[in-house]
């Protein structure tokens, strides 16, 4: 029997716990451990920079989305009990430091003021800055004052408490309220002459600690334990129980929200005033203290700031895009959803762990429990004819401990079957068990003939033709590639049906046949995770490589119109669902929901929006258009009208925080910081100062953990980087130049893209790169350059005339050898020597003789033209010389010529005419009548790169003077500066050794190449 026909008791529990869980409000909780000074919270205001200031018990906090920044007495501010905040016209912050003043901050430098300038009282309990009258407004423990930032003006009066404890400053359009704890409530007006400004009392409320006017209504909390309320038009005062009331705040909906404490008991909260109501919301905004002081609400963001005296910030999402239902909504404590189902009644089907749930549009449930489910299967098997204490399949699986749901669908005849691992329950539309079969699991879905297709877990595919008889089957087997196995998910498009498998890939049903894209080459995911029709009749597919497609079946292929890749177009590197809804699509991956709306990523939904669990296992649409998600921990509704709500786009500017110049804090570009925020857009540094890092942000508070930033340098490079949840650029080894820096940011859980940024570095160049030293030094080397020129022209010029002179040298040497060679005594004696061997009639040796001294006159005439010879010309005009000199002296001389094997003889040149003189010597000078057996040996060698001629001859000798004498003869000197003409770098060309009647060896150096 249903629970809540059964029990009418636990219906209207039920309906309670729909009036109060079923709205639990998404919150947070900052603490100390998230970088707050102490976790007694004052009070808050949310400047026009967009920076959320805090003030507390232990000193000043200011979040600007990415990091709490601590002001307290360690920290630049001398006193550190901050108690209310408030911004001037020129974007100073005023704070109240509770009996010490009141200080200015101008995002440099604090300014105080106490007692002793003027001020009323130390102790400030509220700061109020009018924008119309351009004063603060301060209430004190003992006074009101006004400052004008010239001079202060003070009110105090008598009361029967005896302190004018001024607890509320309420500024409507045509007056400003003053509430006074232990007094009235007064009305003040405000001269152009603060002094001459006036305080009047209105009307007396009870004893007040706070106040707070909305539109006509006055509110108090009082210290009876009441919120007092008073229409100031129709003057009708009501009286509400509740808590001391110290803070209000009201969000968009016009809802009143008061935070409460009793101070000597541990009552209080967080209470929620509308329509007259006040309730407790305590618990279902997740608030563990009870001890709360300080409210404020964000416009921008839809959040409820409220800060408690013990357990630091409660964060509180009051935009009604996200409700979430516990597992205490369904009374239970524990509850893992495995699959959804939203039936033609709006009825959502919920296939849980243990349990199949009904939550129905008026969000009643309806509990089919373990229990509940044997009895009801009891009850049908009775009405079959089959005992289920004697049914052996009935006891084997009542045995098991529990179940769990694999999918849930309706058939033609609005009939819902829910497929578990116990077996398929079909329930009828009155909820009773219509149909029943025993299977251990699997996914089941109907064709257009309302046939049963059923996928049995990691086995085959059985077709019933009746879908109440289950007898009849045929079984399709998986070895048939095929067939579909692993099944994950099924979708009916018309007359396709598309079936997703986590090994398999993608399959067709169409027109009783199965079809395998995988295995037929059309598709190449193996692993889907879900399937889609959207709204154009498009198969979306989500795999879980965490990527999504949108395609179109043709016929024949399957054509692929837009792929969503992680974290390029979605964050999450898998899926677990696929959605679409009012033309957006929601893909559930490992990092949240993501939603894409025009083919663009706008906004990611996770943690930071509320969500408990992002461990997603199912999503289905309502007839409203509203997603519901399964969890592990409960379930998830997605209010879509308000997750795509344009909301109001507040733009926060991206802000440059620090600039470090080769690992250090810039003194001078600190100097230059205010508010957080380096204030110029041009950094100029020397080029020794290359290596910068700028870390920047955005004051966006919301989701401030999904900020993420990207650069670019134009100048040194074109490309953006990639987004990163941290602004940071870190230059390192900069080249000199200019360059334009831009920044960008957007928040991907909000969409908001942040207003850019950009800063132009400059790197100036060092001295000796800069236009004026390269144009002095350009100068200088023009200069230069001529200089060297013309001295170079003239060195031309001299090596000019040097080379003339020794070419003419040369010429001159040469003729002088060509004239040692064919000196006249040389041909005398040849031609005598001719007519001797006429007249001897020795006519041979005439004629060899002629011929000899032919060949040397052809020869030397020859030679007095080249600059080098072959040594193998050399050596034969040599011979032919030695020839003619030996016939003379009766071929006594004996010649040897000796040259080295490994000597070139054609390769290697010499100069011409050098060695003949030598070998003259030899016969003029060294032998006479009394030589014995003459010789004349003639030797070349090579060493290294020098060839060494050697003439030596064992004749007379020379003594050591005569010696000297030899080496100053003219053709001596002659050979040696021709050598040294023709070779600079050979030093003592020419070696003479020689000794008294043993001979003379001339050995002459000449170097080759």
């Amino acid at each position: 029997m249903l629970l809540f026909k059964r029990n009418k008791i636990l219906v209207a529990f039920l309906l309670f716990l729909e009036i109060v869980i079923a709205q639990t409000i998404p919150s947070k909780n900052i603490s100390i451990n998230d970088g707050l000074p102490s976790n007694d919270i004052k009070c808050f205001f949310k400047d026009s920079r967009g920076l959320m200031w805090i003030g507390t018990e232990a000193g000043l906090c200011c979040y600007d989305g990415s990091a709490y920044k601590v002001f307290n007495e360690t920290n630049g501010l001398k006193h550190d009990r901050v108690w209310s905040i408030a911004e001037d016209e020129n974007k100073n912050i005023w704070l109240s430091l509770y009996g010490k003043g009141l200080a200015k901050y101008d995002g440099k430098k604090f300014t105080y003021y106490d007692e002793k300038d003027g001020l009323v009282n130390n102790s400030i309990r509220k700061i109020h800055y009018s924008k119309k009258y351009k004063c603060l407004i301060l209430a004190t423990e003992n006074g009101l004052g006004i400052y004008d930032f010239k001079n202060f003006k003070s009110f105090q009066q008598k009361t029967d408490f005896g302190r004018f404890q001024v607890v509320g400053i309420d500024e409507a359009p045509n007056k400003i309220l003053i509430t006074v704890s232990y007094s009235d409530v007064f009305d003040l007006k405000i001269q152009k002459d603060i002094q001459k400004s006036t305080l009047e009392a209105v009307f007396t409320p009870p004893i007040s600690y706070s106040s707070f006017v909305n539109n006509s209504t006055y509110f108090a909390g009082n210290a009876f334990h009441t919120l007092f309320t008073k229409n100031l038009i129709t003057q009708v005062e009501l009286k509400h129980e509740c808590p001391i009331i110290w803070d209000f705040a009201k969000d968009d909906k016009n809802n009143i929200y008061c935070a409460a404490w009793n101070v000597i008991d541990p009552n209080g909260g967080l209470f929620k005033y509308s329509n007259n109501t006040l309730t407790d919301i305590t618990k279902r905004a997740n608030i563990k203290s009870t001890g709360l002081w300080c409210l404020f609400y964000d416009k921008d963001t839809q959040q409820l700031w409220v800060g408690s005296i013990d357990n630091g910030i409660y964060l509180v999402d009051l935009s009604r895009s996200i409700k979430f239902l516990e597992p205490s909504y369904f009374g239970l404590k524990e509850l893992q959803i495995q699959e959804l189902y939203n039936d033609n009644n709006n009825t959502t089907w919920i296939g849980a762990k243990d349990y199949i749930i009904l939550l129905h549009k008026d969000l009643r449930y309806t509990i089919f429990d373990q229990t509940t489910l044997w009895i009801k299967l009891s009850i049908y098997f009775r009405q079959k004819g089959i005992n289920p204490k004697t049914n052996p399949v009935f006891q084997r699986f009542q045995q098991k401990s529990g179940f769990t749901s694999f999918n849930i669908v309706s058939d033609k005849d609005g009939n819902t079957w829910v497929n578990t691992t116990w077996g398929v329950f079909c329930f009828d539309k009155n909820y009773a068990i219509q149909f029943f079969k025993f299977f251990d699991g699997g996914h089941i879905i109907f064709d257009k003939k309302d046939q049963v297709y059923f996928g049995s877990m990691y086995s085959d595919i059985f077709f019933m033709p009746n879908k109440f008889d289950w007898t009849h089957f045929l079984n399709l087997s998986f070895n048939n590639s095929s067939v579909p196995k692993d099944i994950t998910k099924i979708v009916k498009d018309g007359n396709l049906i598309w079936f997703a498998s986590v090994t398999k890939g993608l399959f067709l049903l169409k027109n009783d046949k199965f079809y395998s894209l995988n295995a037929n080459g059309l598709f190449k995911e193996n692993n889907i995770k879900d399937l889609l029709i959207n709204d154009k009749g498009q198969l979306i597919i989500g795999t879980n490589s965490g990527r999504v497609y949108i395609t179109k079946w043709n016929d024949k292929s399957l054509v692929i119109l837009k792929t969503y890749n992680p974290f390029k177009e979605i964050y999450g590197s898998s899926i677990s669902f696929v959605e679409q809804s009012k033309g957006a699509y929601f893909i559930g991956t490992n990092k949240g929901i993501n939603v894409i709306q025009n083919n663009k990523f706008i906004k990611l939904i996770n943690k930071s929006e509320g969500l408990a669990d992002i461990q997603f296992n199912d999503c289905i649409k309502d007839k409203k258009g509203n997603l519901w998600v399964a969890t592990n921990n409960g379930l998830i509704q997605l209010n879509i009208d308000e997750v795509l709500k344009n909301k109001k786009n507040r733009i926060s500017p991206i802000k440059i925080t620090s600039i470090k110049v080769n690992g250090e804090s810039y003194a001078r570009l600190d100097s230059l910081v205010r508010w957080g925020s380096f204030g110029k857009d041009k950094i100029k540094l020397n080029y020794d100062q290359n290596d910068i890092e700028i870390v920047f942000s955005s004051n966006n508070t919301f989701n401030s953990d999904k900020n993420v930033y990207r650069y670019k340098i134009v100048g040194l490079t074109n490309t953006w980087s990639n987004f990163e949840s941290i602004g940071r650029i870190q230059l390192l080894g900069v080249p000199n130049g200019k360059y334009r820096i831009l920044l960008e940011g957007k928040n991907i859980g909000t969409g908001e893209m942040f207003f850019p940024n950009a800063i132009d570095l400059r790197i100036t160049p060092p001295f000796w790169k800069t236009w004026w030293f390269l144009l002095g030094c350009f100068a200088f080397f023009s200069i230069g350059t001529y200089l060297i020129y013309l001295n170079r022209i003239r060195r031309i010029k001299n090596e000019e005339r040097g080379k003339a002179e020794v070419q003419k040298r040369l010429a001159e040497t040469k003729m002088e050898a060509l004239q040692s060679q064919m000196n006249p005594h040389f041909i005398f004696n040849a031609m005598n020597s001719i007519q001797n061997y006429i007249i001897d009639n020795n006519t041979d040796d005439a004629l060899m003789y002629m011929g000899e001294f032919s060949k040397i006159i052809r020869q030397t005439l020859n030679n007095s033209s080249e600059q080098r010879i072959a040594l193998d010309d050399e050596i034969d005009y040599l011979k032919s010389y030695i020839t003619l000199e030996n016939m003379r002296f009766k071929n006594q001389v004996t010649i040897e010529l000796i040259i080295d094997d490994e000597l070139d003889l054609f390769e290697t040149e010499i100069p011409p005419m050098l060695i003949p003189p030598f070998v003259e010597n030899v016969f003029v000078h060294a032998f006479d009548s009394h030589s014995e057996n003459p010789e004349l040996i003639l030797s070349f060698k090579q060493k290294d790169n020098c060839l060494f001629c050697e003439v030596a001859d064992n004749g007379k000798g020379m003594i050591s003077g005569n010696l000297n004498k030899l080496h100053t003869s003219k053709g001596i000197n002659l050979a040696k500066e021709r050598i040294a003409l023709f070779q600079v770098g050979n030093l003592n060309p020419i070696a003479i050794a020689s000794k008294p009647n043993e001979g003379t060896t001339i050995v002459i150096k000449l170097q080759i190449d």
